[in-house]
């Protein structure tokens, strides 16, 4: 699941990419109203809407499995002694903190994206605002990516062996 997820985070940010990429020609050809520009125009949301879908999907099934692999692993420890099952919901708990900001902005700034790309397009916003929308989103995807790859690895460990996984975490913090 964990790899199915880092694939859709990589093809939103890809989708992004492209997308932004294809925008500059759409910019370039707004200025002539010709069959060309609205055909632009088209392409560009028809390669927006699966980038922002891609993106939506991702960063919620990221945080959604985060909350449920969670539950599994307390639902293990419960009869752990006390102090063992500390450390495991305090990894837990710092396994969420570091992937749900990053997965919530980079979805919350696909979102903004789209829909700063309908204000410029009726030309209540300078194109300026979409274009550097778009820059933001790429950036927060990626700082998705990074978090949610080390935390993929830290989660799966914990879920493989909880009693293993918070040795290496004694040992880390020592």
């Amino acid at each position: 699941m964990a790899i199915a997820l880092t694939l859709g985070t990589l093809l939103a940010i890809a989708g992004l990419a492209v997308t932004s990429v294809q925008g500059f020609a759409v910019a370039s050809g707004l200025s002539a109203v010709t069959p060309l520009a609205k055909a632009l125009v088209t392409r560009h949301v028809g390669y927006a809407i699966p980038a922002v879908l891609f993106s939506l999907f991702s960063q919620s099934m990221v945080i959604f499995f985060f909350i449920g692999t969670g539950r599994l692993v307390k639902d293990e420890t419960a009869r752990y002694p006390e102090a063992e099952r500390r450390l495991i919901l305090k990894a837990l708990a710092d396994l969420k903190r570091r992937t749900s900001p990053p997965a919530t902005l980079a979805l919350l700034s696909a979102i903004g994206v789209f829909v700063l790309g309908g204000a410029v397009h009726t030309r209540a916003l300078p194109s300026w605002t979409h274009l550097a929308a778009s820059v933001v989103a790429i950036a927060l995807h990626l700082w998705a990516l990074v978090a949610e790859w080390r935390a993929f690895g830290e989660n799966a460990l914990l879920m493989a062996d909880p009693r293993r996984a918070i040795d290496g975490l004694r040992g880390r913090d020592a």
